[in-house]
């Protein structure tokens, strides 16, 4: 089967499918040729409309492509893919050329680190191993999906070839339908913000999804009295959390009652920046009850992350968890000192402490992000460019230095 036929199986002119640096043997059944022989450079994707491939291969591509331009090209590749697309990679991996290199066995070494040198584009520029492939991917919007056999007879199925699947990363759309079980609960202040509310009665509306609020000083008795009430309902299922701050859609509550569904969790959180702060309002749990300090880029596939304690930014918990869990939910603490300061413990920790002691499986999923309204001022810069600046920060320093 030719290109042309290839492509006409696919749908017309317009492939679904890209094997990029195919070379003079072809592409790969099922895809169509990309190749530097027919003036088509990886680099480029030229005339490959965005979000429109199913697939792509790189089988011994990206070592050719000098390796400050790694992430680049993956991002070009990424806008061509669906979201959900693969993007299927092989590279020699500079670990395994290691390693046969100590163990003596390096007749071929300078041919896998450094290519062929049978033509000016059989030369490599980039080394590879797991670990910065999938962090490259990350930077450019894949997430790891496991590994992939080369062809026998081909690059992808030498000794030293390093295989890695790609998905591309991208926010699932699961349709907008009602949600039984599910109720909202916010507690709120007497002044909103618009968008917040915006936000709360669009997305609720869509949903058919009621919502118990309440008005007061403090934040933890009012929570625990409506979440009360919401696992008082026989047939409540999940309570909504919802602070009156936050930013999401319909898209975003459903997708935290499929993930909520999908791994039995009885709490999720969505993934949320903290205000004036450049830190997401979660502590991951390392497994042995402690912050997680660094966090594999292929973790961010996962559905959610176990965490020490979450956000109420916008969280869905199992009521049936609820109403087994002891009173008081919510309860500050000042710390020995009873300063209110770095030893505190506030009421929303005090909350996750208590459902994990309880056997809570809690978490926060990075497959759901919502924004975070702050107060920000922006200045006129030397240049006239925008300057900006969180509010705590001017109040704290004053005016930015130029």
């Amino acid at each position: 089967m030719n290109q042309t036929e290839q492509q006409t199986e696919q749908g017309g002119d317009s492939p679904k499918r890209l094997d990029i640096g195919c070379g003079p043997n072809g592409p790969t059944p099922g895809y169509v040729g990309w190749d530097i022989a027919q003036g088509k450079r990886a680099e480029s994707l030229e005339g490959i409309a965005d979000g429109s491939l199913d697939a792509i291969r790189a089988s011994h591509v990206l070592e050719h492509i000098p390796y400050g331009q790694t992430v680049e090209v993956l991002r070009e590749w990424a806008r061509a893919l669906r979201i959900g697309g693969t993007c299927e990679i092989a590279v020699p991996d500079f670990d395994r050329i290691v390693s046969m290199y100590q163990g003596n066995n390096g007749g071929m070494v300078e041919r896998y680190l450094l290519g062929g040198h049978i033509d000016a584009n059989d030369r490599h520029f980039a080394i590879f191993n797991r670990q910065k492939l999938t962090e490259c991917a990350a930077a450019a919007g894949f997430d790891l999906d496991g590994e992939w056999n080369g062809d026998p007879g081909t690059c992808a199925a030498l000794p030293v070839s390093l295989n890695l699947r790609f998905v591309k990363r991208g926010r699932q759309r699961f349709p907008i339908e009602p949600l039984p079980g599910v109720v909202a609960v916010m507690t709120i202040p007497r002044l909103l913000w618009t968008e917040n509310i915006h936000c709360v009665s669009t997305a609720l509306g869509a949903l058919g999804m009621p919502i118990i609020r309440s008005t007061g000083v403090f934040w933890g008795a009012c929570l625990q009295r409506i979440m009360s009430d919401v696992a008082a309902i026989p047939n409540a299922k999940y309570v909504l959390a919802i602070d009156y701050d936050s930013i999401f859609d319909a898209h975003d509550i459903v997708a935290l009652h499929r993930i909520i569904e999908d791994t039995g969790m009885d709490a999720v959180c969505a993934l949320q920046m903290g205000r004036d702060r450049s830190a997401i309002i979660s502590a991951l749990d390392d497994g042995n009850g402690n912050p997680l300090r660094e966090l594999p880029v292929d973790k961010l596939q996962e559905l959610a992350l176990p965490v020490l304690f979450g956000h109420f930014g916008l969280t869905l918990i199992r009521v049936e968890s609820l109403r087994a869990l002891a009173k008081p939910w919510f309860l500050g603490d000042p710390g020995e000192d009873g300063e209110w300061r770095d030893k505190r413990v506030d009421e929303d920790v005090y909350f996750w402490r208590k459902a994990r002691a309880a056997g809570w499986k809690v978490g926060v999923t990075p497959h759901v992000r919502i924004g975070h309204l702050q107060m920000v001022a922006t200045w006129v810069g030397t240049e006239f460019e925008p300057v900006f600046q969180f509010m705590p920060d001017f109040h704290k320093n004053g005016r930015p230095a130029w």
